[in-house]
């Protein structure tokens, strides 16, 4: 009997390798060599990225935000913004392909050149490749006997937009904003009719400084947006995740000395990034073999991620800080700014296990009345209970901090405390497998006997038994009608061989 095996193509984006790329970016603040700077708040913003041979070019722009003390005690602020490229090698990058960036600074540091301050940060760059794949499988052909399963393969597809927000709120006079912080996260994300639904909240934080003082003075406000990304391939219910960046934001203060009042008006510009994905379901062979011929199959592994539920929680913080300098114990604190939180989770039966540490910049006022700041870092970990959590799974945590504040409580040492805001996105890992290729050897001599009897091991399904026997599956249930798979091992399976005819 002649073997012939057929092939077949399906294609489908995948998630390809994830790259960690760092760059250190500089601005120079020129003639602030007399300044002492207290604080630098940092906001990077992505610009486009390329995928080429062997590598992935991106960049961005960097905008620096320093506030400092000038020699008589003054608080000065000064913004600054400078653009940056930079590359990451990758063997198997090819411009077919295409990068996803996200962007964070990792770590700010000043230094001092003649008359300039230059102003450093290390910038991280996550990079995930999205892979064009061709997936050749084995589709049966002559004399071959496939055993074929449903197996759900992902199709994705990527959208972008941006939600334009404006807020104006009073604060106490102030005679200048120093400098200003943002967090973003997502509060919801589901598809619509070709749109991906995106609701979420900015935690903008402002540091001012105080009318005819030299003290500092700090601001919140939770500004929620919402926002219809357009996307063709979006249909209701569709699986889909989200992610919101602050790109720009503009402020505007208005002060009315007669009522000691200030207006602020903020503008900010959110980028939304999202993905959607369905499930599409195609017949594999999970295992092959040739009638008549030895036969050696090879299998490939299939494996994506699907999300499966997403959820908000919030949980308050405290404790004792760390520090990174010394602080007065006769010091007078005035304000925490640049509110920050870095979170990990992991997740177990029911439960999901979050840690992280919340950081913070405070403000404050030495014994001798000396304008300073010091950073504080406070770790945490707590659970955070979903009954659709099990072992095995990933958990991914975007989040905010908000309403951070700090005490001195014994001398050198700060308690602070917070609320945390979370989005919980739960992903499931799918695995399968498929056959590739089938390798066909020699021919197999029949026994001579036109009836044969075989012994089963315990355990073995129609399949097996099939495979064992060189038979198809209808050929070994017509022969035994009343076998009921899986078998005991006690069975006797009768096995008719037809006779061949000599020429």
């Amino acid at each position: 009997m002649s073997v012939s095996p057929t092939y077949e193509n399906y294609e489908y984006i995948a998630d390809g390798p994830v790259l960690k790329s760092q760059s250190i970016v500089e601005c120079r603040l020129a003639d602030w060599s007399e300044n002492r700077i207290l604080a630098v708040s940092p906001n990077v913003v992505c610009g486009e990225a390329e995928v080429l041979p062997g590598e992935v070019r991106y960049g961005g722009k960097l905008f620096f935000s320093v506030v400092a003390a000038a020699p008589d005690g003054t608080l000065v602020a000064a913004e600054r913004g400078v653009e940056f490229s930079h590359r990451a090698e990758c063997e198997s990058a090819a411009p077919a392909q295409r990068a996803d960036v996200s962007l964070c600074v990792e770590k700010t540091e000043r230094r001092q050149e003649g008359r300039s301050v230059i102003v450093s940060a290390i910038v991280t760059a996550t990079i995930r490749l999205r892979v064009p794949v061709q997936m050749r499988y084995l589709s049966g052909g002559e004399g071959v006997v496939c055993n074929f399963a449903p197996v759900r393969l992902p199709r994705s597809w990527q959208c972008s937009g941006t939600a334009e927000l404006e807020e104006e709120f009073d604060t106490d006079y102030v005679s200048d904003v120093l400098l200003h912080s943002e967090q973003v996260y997502v509060t919801r994300a589901v598809c619509a009719a070709g749109c991906l639904d995106v609701s979420g909240e900015v935690n903008l934080g402002v540091l001012a400084g105080k009318e005819g003082e030299k003290d500092a003075v700090s601001y919140e406000r939770i500004i929620p947006f919402r926002a219809e990304i357009p996307c063709d391939e979006a249909v209701t219910g569709m699986a889909c995740r989200a992610e919101a960046s602050v790109v720009s934001v503009s402020l505007t203060c208005a002060c009315d000395e007669e009522k000691g009042r200030c207006r602020i008006l903020a503008q900010i510009n959110v980028e939304i990034r999202g993905r959607v994905s369905r499930a599409e379901e195609l017949q594999l062979p999970q295992d092959a073999f040739c009638l008549g011929h030895e036969s050696v199959p090879a299998a490939e592994k299939l494996s994506f991620e699907e999300p499966v539920c997403a959820f908000t929680a919030a949980e308050r913080v405290s404790g004792t800080a760390a520090i990174d300098g010394n602080v007065d114990p006769n010091c007078s604190l005035q304000a925490a700014a640049l509110c920050g939180v870095q979170i990990a989770a992991t997740v177990s039966d029911g439960e999901i296990e979050a840690e992280g540490v919340l950081s913070a910049a405070v403000f404050f006022k030495d014994g001798e009345g000396n304008p300073k700041t010091v950073n504080v870092s406070l770790p945490f970990a707590f659970p955070v209970r979903c009954d659709r959590a099990r072992q095995g799974m990933r958990a991914e945590v975007t989040a905010i901090a908000c309403g951070v504040s700090a005490r001195q409580l014994r001398a050198g040492e700060l308690d602070a405390e917070g609320s945390l805001k979370l989005y919980v996105t739960l992903y499931v890992c799918e695995e399968s497998r498929y056959v590739c290729e089938l390798t066909v050897g020699e021919e197999r001599a029949e026994e001579g006997g036109a009836v044969g009897v075989y012994f089963p091991a315990a355990g073995d399904t129609l399949w097996e038994t099939a495979k064992k026997l060189g038979k198809t599956a209808e050929e070994v249930q017509s022969c035994n009608p009343d076998l009921k798979f899986p078998l005991t091992g006690a069975e006797r399976i009768v096995v008719w061989r037809r006779k061949k005819l000599e020429a």
